[in-house]
């Protein structure tokens, strides 16, 4: 199970590359502008490639995982047809009458066609990929086990993998369009409950905690259709008797008429600190884990230009995702801190909201160029709380990381097991004469020793590791979140192990 969970982090690293690349050209628009025709229009088009990427990142995640559990290219024609027919399924057979929220579009030729008779499909988000990916799974091996006689014998293995996935994902369809309307009304009780109670800290903090674990199903769009732009998120007339839907909507309208509520803008102000502030501060604290030298020069870029995503864009979903993987504890220490932001803010009625009248998919609120020009609305008590708050985050942030990967990631050298483990770690290695250095990472032990040929890889995969391989410079073993304290232990043992050998040398 641990070699499967790290290996579907593996398979989609280059999704959650895509998305910063979206977030990316989400970016430029929002900060360049131009009066000139062409640089406009270019403007416009990287506006809509990160929104099509963003749209798609389901599809991309599922391609990029069926692509790497098999070396082939029909399960990957076969996923991208159930991807699509899932979704087809649904337009005609779930109900049609939930709110707009819980609805998608994906943007084809042939689905926007059966939408414009009054049909949608449901908004399933990264559910429909990891249902999608069962079933390409298991019917793909079902069709390799087939029997070569009976009347279909003259359907080859892979018309008949087509066949029976497409099959399975109609059923599935099917029985998602019955089950739907549970999850609706759940979902909807809460959603209800916060617009409700919209002025207490504690609904706001249930909001948050809806936030970001929608987030991680890729249902978020779901929650910012009802707050940010929908009657969840409260309603303004204006002077015209127009009425303004949203939290976004009513602080956009407000704000062009020189007048904004107070309380107008809780859903989005804590997307600054979040953007601006934690996650900067999440992604240096894992940076700092890399004891080695060469790969802390392999991750800088990468840790730099996400960064700057994030305070420019936002690199929140792909970090939360990233979390997901290499170490889920510190995702929920996350998902609880980032949270009580909602309520941190309500109770000191601090708002800064987002000036935006565009569609939900090109949305970036909480951006350090949308605070730098919402900041002069704030009053210079406010400006300080939200910085201060911000820093407070960070340092926080940043010491849970450290706490985290010393002390609460717990690796197979604890506990009564400890020693013997150890024991047979430094073995397998080659014995501790052998090891010249020991590196971790979030992920990975890293060692360099004298001769590579006294390594042997079964005992270390029996201790735990999912994969070992080799490089020019080191011995990489995957053994997850814990390789940071078991190198860490292994640099003591090397220590000891040398200033021993250099005390008995001098004897």
């Amino acid at each position: 199970m641990k070699k499967i969970w790290y290996s579907t982090y593996e398979s989609i690293k280059g999704p959650l590359v895509m998305y910063l690349i979206a977030m990316i050209l989400l970016a430029i628009p929002n900060i360049f502008t131009s009066t000139n025709e062409i640089l406009a229009t270019i403007l416009v088009a990287f506006q809509y490639a990160g929104g099509l990427v963003k749209t798609l990142f389901p599809l991309l995640v599922t391609i990029s995982i069926i692509g790497k559990i098999h070396e082939d290219s029909i399960p990957v024609v076969g996923a991208v047809i159930s991807y699509g027919l899932i979704h087809l399924v649904t337009m005609f057979m779930a109900r049609q009458d939930f709110d707009s929220c819980y609805y998608t579009s994906l943007g084809t030729g042939l689905l926007r066609g059966v939408e414009s008779i009054g049909r949608r499909p449901l908004n399933l988000g990264l559910i429909a990929s990891v249902i999608v990916i069962f079933i390409v799974i298991f019917t793909y091996r079902l069709s390799r086990q087939r029997f070569n006689y009976g009347i279909l014998t003259f359907i080859d293995n892979d018309s008949w993998f087509l066949i029976t996935s497409a099959l399975v994902t109609i059923a599935a369809g099917i029985l998602i369009s019955l089950v739907f309307p549970y999850a609706v009304s759940g979902l909807t009780r809460i959603m209800t409950f916060i617009s409700h109670n919209s002025a207490n800290p504690g609904a706001l903090y249930v909001y948050g905690l809806v936030e970001r674990i929608l987030e991680l199903f890729g249902l978020e769009d779901v929650l910012h259709n009802g707050f940010w732009i929908g009657n969840y998120g409260g309603n303004w007339m204006d002077g015209s008797g127009a009425v303004h839907m949203g939290d976004v909507g009513v602080w956009t309208a407000q704000l062009s008429r020189g007048m904004v509520e107070l309380g107008v803008g809780k859903y989005i102000t804590p997307y600054y600190i979040i953007n601006i502030f934690i996650v900067p501060a999440l992604l240096i604290g894992i940076y700092c884990q890399f004891s080695s030298k060469i790969e802390r020069r392999r991750y800088l870029g990468l840790t730099i230009v996400t960064i700057a995503v994030s305070m420019t864009s936002s690199s929140l979903i792909p970090v939360q995702i990233l979390l997901l993987f290499i170490s889920p504890l510190l995702l929920a220490i996350h998902i609880l801190l980032s949270s009580s932001l909602y309520m941190v803010f309500a109770l000191l009625e601090i708002y800064l909201g987002y000036f935006y009248n565009g569609a939900l998919a090109f949305a970036i609120p909480g951006t350090i160029v949308e605070f730098i020009k919402m900041s002069g609305m704030l009053s210079a008590n406010s400006l300080r709380n939200i910085l201060l708050i911000g820093a407070g985050y960070a340092l926080v942030y940043f010491i849970f990381v450290w706490l985290y990967y010393g002390v609460l990631a717990i690796d197979f050298l604890e506990g009564k097991e400890g020693d013997k483990n150890r024991k047979e770690l430094i073995r397998a290695l080659g014995g501790i004469s052998n090891l010249r250095i020991a590196d971790g990472s979030p992920l990975s032990l890293s060692v360099a020793v004298y001769d590579t040929s006294r390594i042997k890889a079964q005992p270390l995969i029996d201790l735990g590791a999912y994969k070992v391989t080799e490089s020019f410079y080191y011995h990489r073993l995957y053994f997850g979140p814990g390789s940071v304290r078991i190198a860490r232990k292994l640099k003591k043992e090397i220590r000891e192990y040398n200033g021993v050998r250099k005390y008995i040398e001098a004897k």
